[in-house]
């Protein structure tokens, strides 16, 4: 097995004792304004035919966002397409989306600090198990490694909607709050990634 045979939390309650709640996970809205190069990027993505695509989603939606919380943050590095076993006898292994870790000059992750997942053809919340299995296991990584990084934060996205969640000791807490990539949503959605880098 690997992070994406996770199809419910049950299984990971079950196997790291893990508790899900629901709420608000943050406790003020954060905005920041999108850059015209972003801007450009997502009018630019409007007029591809992204819908049966993921690749296309990943590199016109998802990346760009991506670049533009670094652009404006250089305290992090983002890896794509990453394999990050930790656990294989858990099943906690296999390649990720995207991870983002504090060390911005290594080849290999040292401290992930978020993880991304992309729905692929599925609903937001049907990738909660896998975004929530690649948290537990940076967490354990981050253990391993005497990191100080205490939260781990992820999301599942289908490129136009976000859903964030955070993992804290071996609480899962998910997001009440969708973000989208409308104009008066994404400064939002900027605002929010933004946090998560500098916490």
């Amino acid at each position: 097995m690997s992070y994406s045979d996770f199809t419910n939390i049950s299984q990971l309650e079950k196997q790291f004792g893990i508790k899900q709640t629901i709420g608000k996970l943050f406790g003020q809205n954060f905005y920041v304004q999108p850059t015209e190069h972003l801007q450009v990027d997502l009018q630019d993505a409007q007029e591809m035919p992204l819908m049966n695509s993921e690749k296309a989603k990943s590199e016109f939606l998802i990346v760009p966002i991506l670049k533009e919380i670094r652009r404006n943050n250089k305290q992090f590095s983002i890896f794509s397409g990453y394999t990050f076993d930790v656990d294989k006898e858990q099943s906690l292994g296999g390649i990720c989306d995207y991870i983002l870790s504090t060390e911005i000059d290594s080849l290999e992750i040292k401290s992930p600090i978020f993880c991304l997942v992309e729905a692929k053809n599925r609903t937001t919340t049907e990738g909660i198990p896998q975004v929530a299995s690649e948290m537990i296991a940076a967490q354990i990584f981050n253990e391993r490694e005497n990191s100080q990084i205490d939260v781990i934060y992820g999301c599942v996205s289908t490129g136009t909607e976000w859903l964030f969640l955070k993992l804290s000791n071996k609480i899962l807490t998910i997001d009440t709050e969708r973000y989208f990539l409308s104009p008066s949503d994404l400064p939002k959605l900027l605002g929010t990634l933004t946090a998560i880098v500098t916490q």
